[in-house]
């Protein structure tokens, strides 16, 4: 059994425009839930809602300032899609092996909110503590979609990418990691800002094997319609997720 970590915000917490019509359980993928220190069978849709305690509470879909403030992390937006199910279906074809999903996302955070010492890195670092201790995995590894909040934010190159080494090195020493896989965050403000970012993550990929960039597929698809929420601007629809 092998443990993935899915972090970052929102197109990591998934906020899509529904369920795929095929949501039958990944066979070989299960999902871990802190509440009730659960093992279910990995289907959408995936994640918890949990507060700064770590106990659930069910977020007013109508009232987004509301659920950010209430939550530290979220499942997908809406009880609808994200990627998880998708990327451990391939994961269990191309290797072989049972997989254990770990969801620990929210919308609208900058990597300023994952950083050690926030609430946010705490209760990633715990659930996913849990999911070890539940299930042994023999390999650990980390999945990473974010940096939409920093572009607009304007976050610089430099401060991104030292910000990632700092989480990686954290992670390593807390959740024993052996890849830290970036999904590169897809195209947000539409101009330089994007790029910052984007190049923060290329590069880090490029030069420390601490990290695998593993799809770019992100940056032309957000251009692309049939692949984006249509109700929600720079967020990925079903088929985008997929």
């Amino acid at each position: 059994m092998d443990l993935i970590i899915f972090s970052g915000q929102s197109n990591m917490q998934g906020q899509t425009e529904g369920l795929p019509s095929d949501n039958r359980p990944v066979s070989g993928a299960f999902e871990y839930r802190l509440a009730g220190d659960a093992l279910v069978p990995l289907c959408h849709p995936v994640g918890e809602n949990l507060d700064r305690n770590g106990r659930p509470f069910s977020p007013d879909f109508r009232d987004i300032p509301g659920a950010l403030e209430k939550s530290v992390l979220l499942g997908a937006w809406e009880n609808h899609a994200n990627m998880v199910p998708a990327f451990c279906r391939s994961y269990c074809d191309v290797t072989g092996r049972p997989v254990t999903a770990v969801h620990a996302a929210k919308g609208s955070t900058t990597i300023g909110d994952w950083r050690r010492g926030t609430p946010g890195y705490a209760l990633l670092v715990k659930k996913s503590l849990a999911a070890v201790r539940k299930v042994c995995p023999q390999h650990i590894f980390f999945v990473w979609l974010q940096g939409e909040s920093d572009a607009l934010a304007g976050t610089d190159k430099q401060t991104y990418k030292r910000a990632l080494q700092e989480l990686n090195r954290d992670l390593r020493q807390d959740l024993k990691i052996e890849v830290f896989g970036v999904i590169a965050v897809g195209r947000f403000t539409g101009d330089a800002r994007d790029d910052a970012i984007l190049d923060a993550q290329r590069e880090l990929c490029a030069e420390n094997g601490d990290f695998r960039l593993l799809t770019d597929v992100t940056v032309p698809m957000s251009g692309i319609r049939r692949f984006m929420n249509p109700a929600v601007a720079g967020h990925f629809g079903c088929l985008g997720q997929e």
